[in-house]
């Protein structure tokens, strides 16, 4: 079905490296993609949607995040190091986390608290979040661990600096204190999830539950949960600058969740088997890593 030009809608499709996975953007106007089976990472320009720049990192790369300072952290699932991308797109650290490699694809995920100077990684083979010290008195890139069952998914509230993390096993969300480093809560959501994102500004917790084939959306001052039925296989999630919501699906699609409605209300085609995704503020676009055919999406929501 052709998609209006009304609707968001792919405008390039880029090449990167085999199984994509991992998407996140920078401040300026960067993406950056792992391919998980050729353990590197694209640098697109979104000025002109073509690949700049690639770089060797660790073994299966996964998930990426950036800071504004100190770079951009990738996690390798396959060797359990964190490769550090400074702004010349050269890798000038291999921090090894000391844990077990995971045995499966997306077993690895970081994420990045600036304001406190950390990365936080999670490692589903070793019940563990590492904790990456970006500065401050320790030396830059050391890390210490708090446990946590089965982690996967993790995002860092920008208010409270709390860390979310995903327990596919146990179909729940596990909230850590950064100082204590204790879990101060958890949240029963939907079954096997898997990605987190958080609106700091709207108070929400997003969470797609790969097993039960829904999101929830955690309201992060009261607690409550309403659930939005996405269809089989939800994977990446991200959220734009109204605070909709966009995941992808294994059928090809991403899908757009409405703020407002809580519900579905736009369906955009994608390559295949999409994963994750990241929003780029100033082009106003999705970029979406498609990991069945080695190509980056660039989604067009400017008529959104």
């Amino acid at each position: 079905m052709q998609i209006p030009d009304t609707e968001p809608r792919v405008t390039a499709t880029i090449q990167v490296g085999p199984k994509p996975v991992g998407v996140a953007v920078n401040l300026h106007n960067r993406v950056f993609v792992t391919s998980s089976s050729a353990n590197l990472v694209s640098v697109i320009d979104t000025s002109t949607n073509a690949v700049e720049a690639t770089a060797d990192v660790g073994f299966r790369p996964e998930s990426v995040a950036t800071d504004p300072q100190f770079g951009v952290f990738v996690a390798n699932g396959g060797d359990s190091t964190v490769s550090v991308i400074d702004r010349f797109n050269v890798v000038i650290a291999t921090v090894n986390l000391a844990g077990f490699p995971g045995p499966l694809l997306n077993s690895s995920r970081v994420a990045v608290d600036h304001l406190m100077g950390r990365a936080y990684v999670t490692n589903r083979s070793s019940d563990r979040v590492s904790i990456l010290h970006l500065g401050g008195e320790l030396p830059p890139f050391a890390f210490d661990f708090f446990n946590v069952p089965g982690p996967l998914g993790v995002a860092v509230d920008p208010m409270s600096h709390r860390i979310y993390v995903t327990q596919p096993d146990f179909d729940r969300v596990s909230v850590v204190d950064p100082e204590t480093r204790q879990v101060i809560g958890t949240i029963m959501v939907g079954k096997q999830p898997t990605s987190i994102t958080i609106d700091g500004q709207r108070r929400r917790a997003y969470v797609v539950n790969f097993g039960g084939q829904t999101v929830s959306a955690i309201d992060m001052t009261n607690g409550g949960i309403a659930n939005t039925d996405v269809g089989v296989g939800p994977n990446g999630i991200t959220i734009d600058a109204l605070g909709d919501v966009y995941i992808t699906n294994v059928d090809g699609l991403v899908k757009m969740i409405d703020f407002v409605s809580s519900s579905v209300t736009d369906r955009i085609p994608v390559g295949s088997q999409p994963t994750g995704l990241a929003f780029e503020p100033h082009s106003n676009r999705l970029y979406v890593a498609n990991s069945g055919d080695g190509t980056v999406s660039a989604i067009d929501l400017a008529a959104h």
